[in-house]
C-alpha cells in the first residue's frame, strides 16, 4: 500500500505539473469564465472512470456531505487559479502551491485541534516569507493581482482537508473524489452564468473552431488539461489518509520549480531575483512542513 500511494503521489504531481503549464497558454486565448467550467466538468470523465473501475459505489452521508462541501473550494480553486494566471506569470502564480503545506498545518491546529511543532511553525515563517518576497513587487509593494493564487491554494488545501474525511468516512477514494466534482461543477456553472459574453463565447464555439485553428488548439488545449488535472487529482486521492500524504506533499513542494522551468521555456518567463530567492524559500519552507 505504501508503494502504490507513493507511487500515485508521483504520477499525480507529474500530471499536475503538465496542466499547470497547459493553463496559462489556455486561460489567456478563452478567458477567467469559460476555462473553469470545461476544465471541471470535462474533468468528470477520468474520475467516473475510476469509480467503474474502483467498484465501490456506496458511500456514507456524512462522506457525501462533506465531499460536496469540499466540491465548492476545489472550484473556488480554479477561479482564483485562472483569474491569476491571466495577467500573471506562471513561475510567480505556481510559487503559491507552497502555501497548502503551511495552510494544511493550520487548519490542522483549528479544525483537527493538532498539536504544533517548532518544526511546524519555523516551516509556516519560511513560507510567510517567500511568499512576501515573490509577491512584493520592485516598488515593495503588493502585486495585487498574485491575491488570487493565494486564495487558490487555501481553497484547495480545505478542499484535500475535507476530502481526508471524506476519503476516510467513505473507505473509498474514487466516488467521493467524483462526488466532489459534480458539486464543483455546479459551482462553477453559475459563476459562468454571471456573465453573459461568456456565455455567448461558449455558445459560439463551435462555430470559432470550424473557421480558427488557433481557437481549435486552445479547445484541444483545456479538454487535455482537464483530463490531466482529473487524473491527477484522482490519483493523488489514493494518498488521502494514507501514511504517505506529507511524502505527497514534499513531491508537490517541488513542482512549482519544474513549473517555472517550464515557463521560461515555452512562454520566456523570467523571474526577477526577489521572486527567484522567495520562490526557492518557500520551496524550502513547504519541503520543512512536508517531511520533518
Amino acid at each position: 500500500m505504501v508503494l502504490l500511494a507513493t507511487t500515485a503521489a508521483i504520477i499525480a504531481v507529474m500530471f499536475w505539473i503538465v496542466s499547470g503549464t497547459l493553463s496559462k497558454r489556455i486561460v489567456r486565448g478563452l478567458g477567467t469564465y469559460i476555462v473553469p467550467f470545461i476544465v471541471v466538468t470535462l474533468g468528470l470523465i477520468p474520475m467516473v472512470i475510476a469509480v467503474l473501475l474502483v467498484g465501490q459505489y456506496q458511500v456514507t452521508l456524512y462522506s457525501t456531505l462533506i465531499a460536496i462541501a469540499a466540491g465548492i473550494f476545489l472550484s473556488l480553486g480554479f477561479i482564483f487559479a485562472y483569474m491569476a494566471l491571466r495577467t500573471e506569470r506562471l513561475a510567480t502564480t505556481s510559487a503559491f502551491v507552497e502555501i497548502q503545506p503551511a495552510a494544511l498545518v493550520i487548519l490542522g491546529i483549528f479544525v483537527l485541534g493538532e498539536q504544533v511543532t517548532g518544526i511546524q511553525i519555523a516551516g509556516i515563517l519560511i513560507v510567510f516569507v517567500g511568499s512576501l518576497m515573490v509577491i512584493t513587487t520592485e516598488e515593495f509593494k503588493i502585486n495585487q493581482a498574485l491575491l488570487p493564487a493565494l486564495y487558490a491554494n487555501i481553497a484547495w488545501s480545505i478542499y484535500w482537508v475535507l476530502m481526508t474525511f471524506s476519503v476516510t468516512s467513505a473507505g473509498t477514494f474514487a466516488l467521493p473524489i467524483l462526488i466532489s466534482r459534480i458539486s464543483g461543477m455546479l459551482v462553477v456553472l453559475a459563476y459562468l452564468f454571471t456573465n453573459k459574453m461568456a456565455i455567448t463565447t461558449l455558445r459560439g464555439l463551435g462555430t470559432k473552431m470550424r473557421g480558427s485553428r488557433i481557437v481549435t488548439a486552445l479547445v484541444i488545449l483545456t479538454i487535455v488539461g482537464a483530463f490531466v488535472d482529473a487524473i491527477g487529482d484522482t490519483v493523488f486521492g489514493i494518498t488521502v489518509g494514507s501514511t504517505v500524504l506529507a511524502v505527497g506533499g514534499a513531491l508537490m513542494a517541488l513542482a512549482p520549480m519544474v513549473v517555472s522551468f517550464f515557463g521560461f521555456v515555452f512562454y520566456k518567463e523570467r523571474l526577477r531575483r526577489m521572486e527567484l530567492v522567495g520562490l526557492l524559500v518557500m520551496v524550502v519552507g513547504a519541503f520543512v512542513l512536508s517531511v520533518l
